[in-house]
Protein backbone atom coordinates (compact mmCIF):
# COMPACT_ATOMS: atom_id res chain seq x y z
CA UNK A 1 0.00 0.00 0.00
CA UNK A 2 1.27 3.69 -0.93
CA UNK A 3 2.25 5.91 2.06
CA UNK A 4 1.24 8.80 -0.50
CA UNK A 5 -1.58 11.05 1.03
CA UNK A 6 -4.03 12.52 -1.96
CA UNK A 7 -1.82 16.27 -1.37
CA UNK A 8 1.33 14.36 -1.82
CA UNK A 9 0.49 12.53 -4.40
CA UNK A 10 -0.79 15.43 -6.95
CA UNK A 11 2.06 17.06 -6.20
CA UNK A 12 3.86 14.04 -7.23
CA UNK A 13 2.21 14.22 -10.28
CA UNK A 14 2.45 17.62 -10.87
CA UNK A 15 5.89 17.72 -10.38
CA UNK A 16 6.67 14.61 -12.88
CA UNK A 17 4.85 15.85 -15.02
CA UNK A 18 6.73 19.31 -14.92
CA UNK A 19 9.74 17.65 -15.50
CA UNK A 20 8.64 15.66 -18.64
CA UNK A 21 7.08 19.15 -20.39
CA UNK A 22 10.08 20.98 -19.54
CA UNK A 23 12.27 18.04 -21.25
CA UNK A 24 10.21 17.61 -24.48
CA UNK A 25 11.54 19.38 -27.74
CA UNK A 26 8.72 22.50 -29.00
CA UNK A 27 8.21 20.36 -31.97
CA UNK A 28 7.17 17.10 -30.31
CA UNK A 29 3.68 17.16 -30.75
CA UNK A 30 3.19 18.58 -33.92
CA UNK A 31 2.77 15.68 -36.30
CA UNK A 32 -0.40 14.07 -34.39
CA UNK A 33 -2.01 17.66 -33.51
CA UNK A 34 -5.01 15.89 -35.77
CA UNK A 35 -4.62 12.38 -36.14
CA UNK A 36 -3.16 9.33 -34.18
CA UNK A 37 -1.53 6.42 -35.83
CA UNK A 38 -0.76 3.54 -33.62
CA UNK A 39 0.12 0.88 -34.94
CA UNK A 40 -0.72 -1.97 -32.01
CA UNK A 41 -3.79 -1.93 -29.90
CA UNK A 42 -3.38 -2.71 -26.53
CA UNK A 43 -5.41 -4.55 -24.13
CA UNK A 44 -3.91 -4.87 -21.16
CA UNK A 45 -4.50 -5.19 -16.74
CA UNK A 46 -4.99 -1.84 -14.83
CA UNK A 47 -2.30 -3.61 -12.57
CA UNK A 48 0.25 -0.99 -11.92
CA UNK A 49 2.96 -3.06 -13.09
CA UNK A 50 2.32 -3.71 -16.60
CA UNK A 51 4.84 -1.12 -18.07
CA UNK A 52 4.01 0.11 -21.37
CA UNK A 53 7.06 0.86 -22.02
CA UNK A 54 8.45 -3.19 -22.35
CA UNK A 55 7.70 -3.02 -26.02
CA UNK A 56 8.66 0.67 -26.43
CA UNK A 57 12.12 1.77 -27.16
CA UNK A 58 12.59 5.53 -25.79
CA UNK A 59 13.46 6.94 -28.85
CA UNK A 60 10.17 5.82 -30.47
CA UNK A 61 7.27 8.54 -31.13
CA UNK A 62 4.20 9.28 -28.68
CA UNK A 63 1.46 7.69 -30.64
CA UNK A 64 2.29 4.31 -31.31
CA UNK A 65 0.37 2.49 -28.65
CA UNK A 66 -3.65 2.65 -28.42
CA UNK A 67 -3.85 1.63 -24.81
CA UNK A 68 -7.38 -0.04 -22.92
CA UNK A 69 -6.54 -1.42 -19.20
CA UNK A 70 -9.22 -3.18 -17.14
CA UNK A 71 -8.89 -5.90 -14.37
CA UNK A 72 -8.03 -9.11 -16.83
CA UNK A 73 -7.40 -8.03 -19.52
CA UNK A 74 -11.09 -8.53 -20.62
CA UNK A 75 -12.48 -7.81 -23.85
CA UNK A 76 -16.50 -7.95 -23.02
CA UNK A 77 -15.47 -5.21 -20.70
CA UNK A 78 -14.39 -2.65 -23.14
CA UNK A 79 -15.32 -3.96 -26.40
CA UNK A 80 -16.02 -0.93 -27.92
CA UNK A 81 -12.81 1.34 -26.96
CA UNK A 82 -11.14 -1.99 -28.66
CA UNK A 83 -13.25 -1.50 -31.80
CA UNK A 84 -12.31 1.60 -32.31
CA UNK A 85 -8.75 0.49 -32.38
CA UNK A 86 -9.03 -2.00 -34.75
CA UNK A 87 -11.70 -1.20 -36.99
CA UNK A 88 -10.95 3.28 -36.57
CA UNK A 89 -7.67 3.27 -36.50
CA UNK A 90 -6.60 -0.14 -38.26
CA UNK A 91 -3.76 -1.20 -36.20
CA UNK A 92 -2.27 -4.53 -37.44
CA UNK A 93 -1.71 -6.09 -34.46
CA UNK A 94 -3.98 -6.38 -31.44
CA UNK A 95 -1.91 -7.26 -28.42
CA UNK A 96 -3.94 -8.83 -25.05
CA UNK A 97 -1.59 -8.81 -23.04
CA UNK A 98 -1.74 -10.42 -19.47
CA UNK A 99 0.95 -10.86 -16.82
CA UNK A 100 2.11 -12.60 -14.08
CA UNK A 101 1.00 -12.48 -10.92
CA UNK A 102 -2.09 -10.63 -11.71
CA UNK A 103 -4.58 -9.64 -8.55
CA UNK A 104 -7.47 -9.42 -10.98
CA UNK A 105 -7.35 -13.53 -11.96
CA UNK A 106 -6.42 -14.37 -7.55
CA UNK A 107 -9.47 -12.39 -6.91
CA UNK A 108 -11.49 -14.34 -9.33
CA UNK A 109 -10.68 -18.20 -7.86
CA UNK A 110 -11.34 -16.96 -4.68
CA UNK A 111 -14.81 -16.00 -3.29
CA UNK A 112 -15.25 -12.34 -3.50
CA UNK A 113 -18.90 -12.11 -2.83
CA UNK A 114 -18.02 -9.57 -0.41
CA UNK A 115 -16.91 -7.02 -2.96
CA UNK A 116 -18.76 -3.82 -4.17
CA UNK A 117 -21.28 -5.01 -6.63
CA UNK A 118 -19.36 -2.93 -9.92
CA UNK A 119 -16.07 -5.20 -8.71
CA UNK A 120 -18.76 -8.20 -8.49
CA UNK A 121 -19.04 -7.56 -11.76
CA UNK A 122 -16.12 -6.79 -13.47
CA UNK A 123 -14.97 -10.15 -11.43
CA UNK A 124 -17.62 -12.00 -13.03
CA UNK A 125 -16.44 -11.69 -16.61
CA UNK A 126 -13.30 -13.64 -15.60
CA UNK A 127 -15.16 -17.08 -14.05
CA UNK A 128 -15.18 -18.96 -16.90
CA UNK A 129 -11.77 -18.60 -18.31
CA UNK A 130 -10.23 -19.11 -14.24
CA UNK A 131 -13.02 -21.33 -12.46
CA UNK A 132 -11.35 -24.60 -13.07
CA UNK A 133 -8.45 -23.99 -10.65
CA UNK A 134 -6.79 -27.25 -9.18
CA UNK A 135 -7.12 -26.67 -4.90
CA UNK A 136 -4.43 -29.36 -4.56
CA UNK A 137 -1.72 -27.53 -6.80
CA UNK A 138 0.66 -25.64 -6.88
CA UNK A 139 -0.62 -22.44 -5.70
CA UNK A 140 2.22 -20.39 -8.45
CA UNK A 141 1.59 -22.67 -11.13
CA UNK A 142 -2.49 -22.51 -10.52
CA UNK A 143 -2.37 -18.90 -10.31
CA UNK A 144 -0.18 -18.54 -13.92
CA UNK A 145 -2.13 -21.56 -15.86
CA UNK A 146 -5.42 -19.32 -14.76
CA UNK A 147 -3.77 -16.44 -16.02
CA UNK A 148 -2.93 -17.97 -19.23
CA UNK A 149 -6.23 -19.33 -20.04
CA UNK A 150 -7.60 -15.95 -19.79
CA UNK A 151 -5.29 -14.74 -22.21
CA UNK A 152 -6.53 -17.38 -24.47
CA UNK A 153 -10.27 -16.81 -23.58
CA UNK A 154 -9.72 -13.03 -24.54
CA UNK A 155 -7.60 -14.01 -27.74
CA UNK A 156 -10.81 -16.69 -28.93
CA UNK A 157 -13.14 -14.03 -28.42
CA UNK A 158 -11.06 -11.32 -29.92
CA UNK A 159 -10.88 -13.79 -33.18
CA UNK A 160 -14.85 -14.28 -33.42
CA UNK A 161 -14.92 -10.30 -32.83
CA UNK A 162 -12.47 -9.73 -35.78
CA UNK A 163 -12.42 -12.87 -37.90
CA UNK A 164 -12.59 -10.89 -41.18
CA UNK A 165 -9.98 -9.38 -40.57
CA UNK A 166 -7.31 -11.64 -39.52
CA UNK A 167 -8.88 -13.69 -42.53
CA UNK A 168 -7.97 -10.66 -44.80
CA UNK A 169 -4.24 -10.47 -43.04
CA UNK A 170 -5.16 -6.98 -42.35
CA UNK A 171 -5.18 -7.79 -38.31
CA UNK A 172 -3.06 -10.18 -36.30
CA UNK A 173 -4.64 -11.44 -32.62
CA UNK A 174 -1.79 -12.53 -30.02
CA UNK A 175 -1.73 -13.37 -26.75
CA UNK A 176 1.35 -12.76 -24.53
CA UNK A 177 1.59 -12.55 -21.04
CA UNK A 178 4.01 -9.93 -19.44
CA UNK A 179 6.20 -12.02 -16.76
CA UNK A 180 7.65 -9.10 -14.08
CA UNK A 181 8.53 -12.39 -11.87
CA UNK A 182 10.14 -14.38 -13.99
CA UNK A 183 8.27 -17.33 -13.73
CA UNK A 184 9.12 -18.54 -17.28
CA UNK A 185 12.76 -18.08 -16.92
CA UNK A 186 13.33 -16.21 -19.68
CA UNK A 187 14.68 -13.13 -18.02
CA UNK A 188 12.46 -10.54 -15.60
CA UNK A 189 10.18 -8.25 -18.60
CA UNK A 190 10.03 -10.59 -20.66
CA UNK A 191 6.80 -10.94 -23.16
CA UNK A 192 6.33 -14.72 -23.56
CA UNK A 193 3.71 -15.67 -26.43
CA UNK A 194 1.05 -17.64 -25.76
CA UNK A 195 -1.37 -17.27 -28.68
CA UNK A 196 -0.80 -16.16 -32.40
CA UNK A 197 -4.59 -16.06 -34.01
CA UNK A 198 -5.87 -18.35 -32.38
CA UNK A 199 -3.03 -21.06 -32.44
CA UNK A 200 -1.25 -21.58 -29.09
CA UNK A 201 1.28 -24.25 -27.57
CA UNK A 202 2.86 -26.64 -29.95
CA UNK A 203 0.35 -25.55 -32.74
CA UNK A 204 2.24 -22.13 -33.00
CA UNK A 205 4.23 -22.67 -36.34
CA UNK A 206 7.48 -20.60 -36.22
CA UNK A 207 7.09 -20.73 -39.91
CA UNK A 208 4.03 -18.94 -40.19
CA UNK A 209 4.31 -15.60 -41.88
CA UNK A 210 3.45 -13.51 -38.75
CA UNK A 211 6.51 -15.26 -36.79
CA UNK A 212 8.91 -16.36 -40.40
CA UNK A 213 10.53 -12.33 -39.77
CA UNK A 214 11.53 -13.20 -36.26
CA UNK A 215 15.62 -14.87 -35.42
CA UNK A 216 15.47 -18.15 -33.73
CA UNK A 217 17.28 -16.29 -30.62
CA UNK A 218 14.00 -14.22 -30.44
CA UNK A 219 11.66 -16.87 -30.70
CA UNK A 220 13.10 -18.78 -28.26
CA UNK A 221 12.95 -16.48 -26.09
CA UNK A 222 9.32 -15.08 -26.08
CA UNK A 223 7.83 -18.36 -27.56
CA UNK A 224 7.76 -20.77 -25.02
CA UNK A 225 5.74 -24.00 -26.35
CA UNK A 226 4.55 -25.36 -22.90
CA UNK A 227 4.15 -22.37 -20.57
CA UNK A 228 2.49 -23.77 -17.80
CA UNK A 229 4.83 -26.46 -17.36
CA UNK A 230 7.76 -24.74 -17.12
CA UNK A 231 6.91 -22.14 -14.68
CA UNK A 232 9.22 -21.27 -11.78
CA UNK A 233 8.86 -20.11 -8.50
CA UNK A 234 11.49 -17.85 -9.15
CA UNK A 235 11.45 -13.88 -8.19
Amino acid sequence: MTSETPSSALQKMLADNQTFAEDLPPDEFDHIQHEQNPYITVLTCCDSRVRIRAFLADEQPSDDVFVIRNIGNQLAATCGSVDFGVRHLHTPLLLILGHTRCGAIKAACSDYRGESLHLVQELNGLHLPVRDIDPNGDPEIEWLRAVERNVHYQCDLAMQRYREKVADGSLAIVGCVYDFANLYQRGIGRIILLNVNGESGPDISRDSPLLAPLSKEMLDLSLVRNPITSASKST
